[in-house]
């Protein structure tokens, strides 16, 4: 799959503006109406599709993420250009071009739209909150989702059962009717879906009385969702016909996955975890055992002899599973240590006995070395 920001001639940090004049040059470049050269046309659909990405901060978002080839998968050319209007885009630029009489049929030549409609359903983006423990390990989650459902009086076909079908009056049976606007880009022949029959060409001789003829009705699903381990934030799981539903097809289910702030880690290098524990002063100069946290429970660890406050202690294979692997990252800690507030005699004197100790070396060290 070809970049998207090689297409249109951009850097991957430009503007929103820098993208839409390389597109407008680029389209007045490329288009069939003015270019006949072999390639033109595909050329030109190809930077309406990068234009179509590129200029949709949550489509460009996605596409950085996971690069052109992942992208292409996770994204068909339906979903790239559903909801974008050329029709707007061309006057919002407003060139004032007059290429003349132009039949050229940008959206059915290009993009396949020139065939009797179809009554897709809308693509619907479900953002879920996760705690850092379900990332770490996946997850099993159960949402309720209200959408367009298929009507289960018609199922889905629109018409009351029973009833006949005759051709639509206002498509004459195409399913779709022609709208022309002008454009700098000349004049522009687009293709829409005939409101009355919604595309099929027919419409019933009774609509069904649950749903208007409209094949779907709103209400409520319960749908079971698998969360992988390791996803990362922002990341998209799309479950394909989960969406809205259509006569022809139904729309996609996107899963945005946002990560809740935990109260003790933090994700950090992808699928490490890292966090800021406190230990007794006593075991950073003399050594020991101290437990410490981790995703799973209570750890214990060995602290060595002499340790300084602020050293990083790295636990291995107690991170976040690297996503479609087996593989862990790791936890790391930075210990600090912990000071009593409130001493006992006893402490109170034990640590002067070791203050005194100490100090009383220095004294006879610096003797030793003539400093007195």
């Amino acid at each position: 799959m070809e970049d998207y920001y090689s297409l249109l001639g951009v850097q991957k940090n430009a503007t929103k503006e820098e993208i839409k004049k390389a597109y407008r040059d680029l389209a007045l470049k490329y288009h069939p109406d003015r270019n006949k050269d072999a390639g033109a046309e595909e050329k030109f659909k190809k930077i309406n599709e990068a234009y179509a990405v590129l200029s949709d901060e949550t489509k460009r978002r996605q596409y950085d993420a996971y690069g052109p080839e992942q992208f292409g998968r996770q994204y068909s050319e339906q979903d790239i250009f559903r909801n974008f209007n050329f029709g707007d885009l061309f006057k919002e630029m407003g060139a004032n071009i007059n290429m003349g009489d132009s039949d050229f049929d940008i959206f059915g030549n290009l993009f396949g739209q020139g065939q009797r409609g179809r009554d897709v359903g809308q693509s619907i983006l479900f953002r879920m909150d996760l705690t850092l423990e379900e990332i770490s390990d996946g997850a099993q989650k159960e949402i309720t989702l209200r959408h367009r459902k298929k009507c289960a009086h018609c199922g889905g076909s629109g018409g009351e059962p029973g009833s006949k079908q005759s051709k639509c009056p206002k498509c004459e049976g195409a399913g779709r009717v022609t709208v022309i606007t002008s454009s700098f880009l000349g004049r522009i022949q687009s293709v829409t879906t005939c409101d009355i029959c919604a595309g099929s060409g027919k419409v019933y001789e009774r609509r069904c009385r649950t749903c208007n003829g409209k094949g779907g009705v709103i209400g409520n699903d319960k749908i079971n969702i698998t969360i992988p381990a390791g996803v990362k934030e922002g990341m998209r799981l799309k479950l394909d016909r989960m969406g809205d539903f259509g006569k022809d097809a139904s729309g996609d289910l996107f899963i945005e996955v946002h990560l809740l702030k935990h109260k003790i880690f933090e994700r950090v290098n992808d699928n490490d975890i890292f966090a800021e524990v406190s230990v007794p002063f006593y075991k950073l100069i003399l050594g020991g055992k101290a437990l410490v946290p981790t995703l799973k429970g209570e750890k214990e660890i060995s602290i060595d002899q002499g340790t300084e406050p602020g050293k990083k202690i790295t636990i291995k294979g107690e991170g976040i599973k690297k996503f479609g692997s087996a593989s862990r990252g790791d936890e790391i800690l930075r210990i600090n240590a912990s000071l009593p507030k409130n001493l006992t005699p006893e402490e109170r004197e034990a640590i002067e006995h070791f203050r005194d100790a100490s100090e009383s070396g220095k004294e006879d060290s610096k003797k030793r070395f003539g400093f007195f």
